[in-house]
């Protein structure tokens, strides 16, 4: 009841505990209102990792949305105000009049002295014409913002996802309930909602909210003992910041202050409060942030979206402690941490089905590498970040675990293109932004996306070492092992990158470094070869009842077989009980451009190099029907390489 001081945690482990406290199947979770708002303001990819995620927690009956949050956000709809929840394009006017303002400015008092004098390379009528010409040509960017967001297809895809997760609560009952209350605790200050004591209306929501959430944790309480509550509301009438948390410094664990990123815990009053009504004491508030943040680290491929957008409001300006201070390098956290989807026994593929030898990419023995680097390059747990040296601190805080530090470290890179540093520090450099690209760091995803345009502003050499350094991240870790499973999410750009000519030293030295494990790949850095993804379908009859409430359209055909040049890829599965992630999986439809993902993901295979044909032909992006009892297992291309 006296709170923390200072909480034995440190932010990491913060964020990974409320990730595990979501997926812990004796976990119930609530969803506030400013939840369903803030789905507004995601883009379609991150809303659809969203629904994936919910959708697979519904389907464990383990999601609920207070009665009075839904009646909350009825009432956008129902004057309607949903547009209120989408992004407003003010900026783009006052972004429009300032540059408008800056050019007539431009045009009366810049001269060619002026311009000389800050080298611009021409002279005063080409630096009106192009300065012109610069703004109009943002207007193509800035049009988008001047639409109206549709707001009707999210609010369908809310109903159609989360209409089931609705509390049935008895609302007049909680509104007496809350107004008989509400004023003793709002005068002594209680929680939750004493904040809310002066607001025209809707004053007592928190409060029947926090209602709802007793009422159905007792009743669930035999079943469901933990609790996690998800809500953006993050004033002191909810939660409060201990004054300090830990940190691992140099291997030790240190006090260090609690900001930037801060801790918040559910406020001591209402876990006491909660205890008495429900027998147990284990209730935890977050944030849509935090939660995300722990899940993206423990499943990073399963909310990139969704992790970039939640990072684009993220302050980036937080001291971090350096990664060579971690017990574990990101390397193990990323590879360990990820739950494999469903392990099961292979047992018979789907039908009898010839099974052809995949060809061999026809690549000659790669030569001895003109790039080298030292054996703590390779073995990059081992690299010292001690130095002084700006590459270093970047790399330093690039291996950190915590976006707040790799976010601004990646827009340091800029400062450094043209200085000079070791060979083996540009590649380690290489592996960490590859590395923190795959956690799902805003900066670093972008990054890739734009890698050729990247490594263009650097010295030749410099590219080169960069792309070996990301390329060897892809299929070794941090111990210079092989991987089990390459690290592939950004991988596309690179093999087709590297087969350009200018950077043939970089696919020299990762084909020489793979020249021991061709056997455990399908697909080697360099082959530009097409593989075919055969999807052999399977007509289904109309459907006799209505599609189920979490998809809008049920398939009409089936997958009946998969063949990748030939190999059958799919296999009867066993009964297994299944957790949250592979619940998620699962619940994802099916589509070809699906199937083609995940082959080019488990066999690192890069989309370009996969073709799809489906038999009968249809849309790459129709969803599909999977035969019950079988899967999809694309490691059967390895294992059935491997047979004689």
């Amino acid at each position: 009841m006296f709170g923390h001081h200072v909480i034995d945690v440190t932010f990491d482990e913060h964020v990974r505990n409320i990730a595990s406290l979501a997926g812990d199947p004796q976990t119930i979770i609530f969803l506030d209102t400013n939840i369903l708002s803030y789905l507004y303001k995601l883009h379609d990819a991150a809303r659809r990792e969203f629904f994936s995620w919910s959708d697979a927690v519904l389907a464990a009956n383990r999601l609920f949305i207070p009665g009075w949050a839904a009646s909350e956000y009825l009432s956008r709809v129902a004057s309607k105000r949903l547009d209120s929840y989408t992004p407003q394009n003010k900026e783009v006017n006052q972004a429009k009049k300032i540059l408008e303002g800056l050019f007539e400015t431009a045009s009366l008092f810049v001269d060619d002295a002026s311009l000389r004098r800050v080298d611009y390379p021409s002279d005063r009528t080409a630096f009106i014409s192009e300065f012109r010409a610069a703004i109009d040509a943002l207007s193509p960017y800035t049009r988008v913002f001047s639409q109206s967001f549709d707001s009707g297809f999210i609010h369908q895809q809310i109903e159609t996802h989360l209409s089931q997760a609705i509390l049935d609560s008895d609302l007049a009952a909680l509104c007496i309930r809350a107004t008989q209350e509400g004023t003793g605790r709002f005068e002594h200050r209680l929680p939750p909602g004493f904040r809310d004591a002066e607001k025209p209306e809707n004053r007592l929501g928190d409060l029947i909210i926090w209602f709802e959430i007793l009422e159905k944790s007792a009743s669930s309480a035999p079943d469901f003992p933990k609790v996690l509550f998800i809500t953006r509301d993050e004033k002191n009438d909810w939660v409060y910041a201990p004054k300090m948390r830990m940190e691992l410094v140099r291997g030790n664990r240190k006090v260090v202050g609690n900001s930037s990123p801060e801790i918040k815990l559910a406020d001591p009053r209402l876990v006491t409060e909660f205890r008495r009504a429900t027998g147990h004491a284990s209730i935890t508030i977050a944030s849509i942030e935090t939660l995300v943040e722990g899940m993206s680290k423990a499943n990073p491929e399963l909310f990139t979206h969704l992790a970039a957008a939640i990072q684009i409001n993220i302050e980036q300006s937080a001291p971090i402690p350096s990664p060579e201070d971690q017990d574990q390098d990101q390397d193990q956290d990323q590879d360990q941490d990820q739950v494999p989807l469903v392990n099961v026994p292979e047992i018979a593929a789907v039908e009898d089905v010839p099974i052809a030898a995949a060809p061999e990419p026809e690549l000659a023995e790669p030569n001895v590498p003109r790039l080298e680097y030292e054996q703590a390059a390779l073995r990059d747990r081992e690299y010292q970040v001690d130095s002084p040296a700006a590459i270093d601190k970047i790399i330093c805080d690039l291996k950190s675990l915590n976006w707040y530090t790799q976010n601004p470290a990646i827009t340091k890179i800029s400062t450094i293109r043209h200085d000079e540093f070791p060979s083996s520090s540009w590649f380690v450099l290489g592996r960490n932004i590859y590395q923190a690209a795959c956690g799902n760091s805003q900066k670093a995803m972008e990054f890739m996306v734009r890698l050729e345009a990247q490594l263009k502003q650097f010295e030749p050499d410099t590219a080169q070492h960069l792309l070996a350094g990301m390329l060897y991240e892809v299929y070794f870790n941090s111990r210079g092992d092989f991987r089990d499973k390459a690290k592939f999410s950004y991988a596309d750009k690179l093999l087709s990158v590297v087969t350009q000519e200018e950077f043939s030293d970089a696919l020299n030295f990762i084909q020489y470094h793979l020249r021991s494990h061709t056997d455990r790949l399908v697909f080697m850095p360099g082959d530009q070869t097409r593989k075919l993804i055969q999807i052999i379908l399977r007509p289904l009859p109309p459907p006799k009842a209505e599609a189920h409430p979490f998809f809008k359209n049920l398939p009409d055909h089936q997958v009946n077989s998969v063949l990748l040049d030939g190999v059958e890829l799919m296999r009867r599965s066993a009964e297994v009980e299944m957790d949250d992630w592979s619940r998620m999986a699962q619940r994802a439809s099916v589509s070809p451009e699906r199937i083609r993902d995940r082959v080019s993901d488990e066999l690192a295979i890069p989309k370009w190099a996969l073709t799809i044909e489906t038999v009968p032909p249809i849309s790459a992006d129709i969803n599909l029907a999977m035969p019950e009892g079988f899967e999809l297992n694309p490691e059967l291309a390895v294992e059935r390489a491997d047979k004689p």
